[in-house]
């Protein structure tokens, strides 16, 4: 699946939302167009960059993190649910009860885009290139540029078991965000799996995808990474 970034929809769509209430405090409104303008800007190109460039790019959208959440912190409960509606139409969001904090966590998650090692973990996941899951198999180090992979992830009953999760894969190197959407999953079962392959296809490098239940604070199942060290023509 092409790179939909959600967060053109979920965070910044606040700053071009109708206008408050006078009563409430509110960010000027050229301002709030030119951090939305900037960022969007800014997420545009990191996906048409050249990989030496992502980094760059990756940069430049955490100078404007806190702009973008101060925003959010000023946004109206009506406006914040009407954007994650547009942002995520096909899915229910009925367990997100801080939707506020929720948005600022998406934006943090996409900014940073990498896997924390010494982040705690209540599951357990791996990328093979079957859909059925097998222990201890392995990811081959040479796949095709567009051959779909599978990130298995077990919630080791610790877990909710809820129909839906929220999934990023990224590369590691680069900072550049490949995937990073809701996706519905077999409820009630502690083993699950999202396919993927980018748009551009897949490039030699490190790449690291993550699972987080769907609730406000985002809170993260499991998360691995894999190295694909060439790509057969």
């Amino acid at each position: 699946m092409p790179l939909l970034i959600g967060i053109l929809c979920f965070g910044l769509g606040y700053f071009v939302a109708p206008s408050k209430p006078e009563s409430a405090p509110s960010v000027p409104e050229h301002t709030q167009d030119m951090a939305v303008e900037n960022f969007i800007q800014t997420i545009q190109q990191n996906t048409q960059a050249q990989p030496d460039n992502h980094q760059v790019l990756q940069q430049q959208l955490k100078k404007q993190k806190t702009q973008v959440n101060s925003v959010i912190d000023q946004a109206t409960p009506e406006q914040i649910d009407k954007y994650l509606q547009q942002a995520f139409p096909d899915y229910d969001l009925s367990a997100i009860h801080n939707k506020r904090e929720f948005s600022k966590r998406l934006v943090g998650e996409f900014v940073d885009a990498k896997n924390d090692p010494n982040e705690a973990m209540t599951g357990q996941a791996s990328v093979t290139a079957q859909q059925q899951y097998i222990s201890n198999n392995v990811l081959p180090r040479q796949i095709y540029a567009g051959q779909q992979l599978f990130a298995h992830f077990d919630t080791l009953g610790k877990t909710p078991n809820n129909e839906q999760v929220f999934v990023r894969w990224s590369n590691q190197a680069t900072g550049e965000v490949l995937f990073f959407m809701p996706q519905r999953i077999s409820v009630n079962r502690e083993q699950n799996w999202v396919s993927f392959n980018p748009a551009k296809g897949w490039k030699v490098g490190t790449y690291d995808v993550k699972y987080y239940q769907l609730n406000d604070q985002l809170v993260p199942i499991a998360q691995t990474s894999f190295r694909i060290d060439q790509i057969i023509d």
